[in-house]
């Protein structure tokens, strides 16, 4: 297992490291922007590969986990551009799955997938545990989405993956593909199941999708046919409605059918009523 990942994550780190002078500080901050769903990399300890290999030989000697793998961390980023074979050794004695090892890997997932998404799939799924290769392959959806979110789509759910990981991504992935296909992005996230993640993307794509098409959107509302789903975008809506200002809110509501209408009032109503309680209840305690 080691073989094959080193294999796969050394020609990652040589692309990192082979940043031309005066773009590297440029391009890291670029990788790791939040908008991409980048991990910024930990800020570097100066010093030279000598010193480097003193700390590695020293974080053997700390008893405190935490302790232990902060210092890890730091020489594996710091030896990344000056001894990528430190940086290793560093790299492998980091914990299985812990915070720290868990931002390298979605660091080196991300720059190979921004060279080439094939081989950092590959690479993925060797990584180590089932953790770090969710978390990987993660972020390798992220960059894939980008030019291509209906492959990210794709990947995020026949890779299986699940749990936080899943969610993050899922929500990202779908709203660059509401921008290039709200419908196709609106059915993936209709087949989720019920959870944080088919909630929070729903309410993304309904926002999203009726400020650039409301009859299309609410065509949409009143074709889902599961109860569920229907709500939850029913919901959405409503407090999309409540964020715009009152113009914008009646124009919508001219493409809804009767039956949306209702509902949308309905839930206005008991919004309100939920607030007047909360009101009294704060008055009269």
């Amino acid at each position: 297992m080691t073989h094959r990942l080193l294999l796969f994550l050394w020609p990652c780190l040589l692309l990192v490291s082979c940043d031309k002078p005066g773009e590297s500080s440029h391009r890291k901050t670029d990788a790791a922007s939040p908008a991409r769903g980048g991990h910024a990399p930990r800020e570097q300890v100066p010093g030279t590969a000598a010193a480097l290999r003193i700390m590695l030989k020293t974080a053997k000697e700390i008893e405190t986990p935490v302790a232990r793998e902060k210092v890890l961390a730091d020489v594996a980023w710091s030896a990344l551009e000056i001894d990528p074979d430190l940086a290793s050794e560093a790299f492998h004695q980091l914990t299985a799955g812990s915070t720290e090892k868990i931002r390298l890997i979605q660091h080196y997932a991300m720059r190979l997938a921004e060279q080439n998404p094939d081989e950092a799939l590959a690479w993925a799924a060797t990584v180590g545990t089932e953790q770090e290769i969710t978390a990987a392959k993660s972020q390798i959806a992220l960059v894939i989405s980008e030019a291509d979110p209906q492959r990210a789509a794709s990947l995020l759910s026949d890779t299986g993956i699940a749990g936080h990981e899943f969610d993050v991504a899922a929500v990202q992935v779908l709203q660059r593909w509401t921008a290039q296909s709200a419908p196709d992005a609106a059915a993936w996230a209709s087949s989720f199941p019920p959870g944080a993640a088919r909630k929070a993307g729903i309410t993304l794509i309904v926002s999203q999708w009726a400020n650039a098409d409301a009859p299309a959107a609410f065509a949409w509302m009143s074709a889902l046919q599961d109860e569920s789903v229907r709500q939850e975008a029913l919901l959405s809506m409503e407090e999309a409605l409540l964020q715009r200002p009152q113009a914008v809110r009646d124009t919508w509501l001219q493409h809804a059918d009767a039956e949306i209408q209702n509902e949308l009032e309905q839930q206005y109503k008991q919004a309100f009523k939920e607030i007047k309680n909360n009101i009294s209840l704060t008055e009269n305690p």
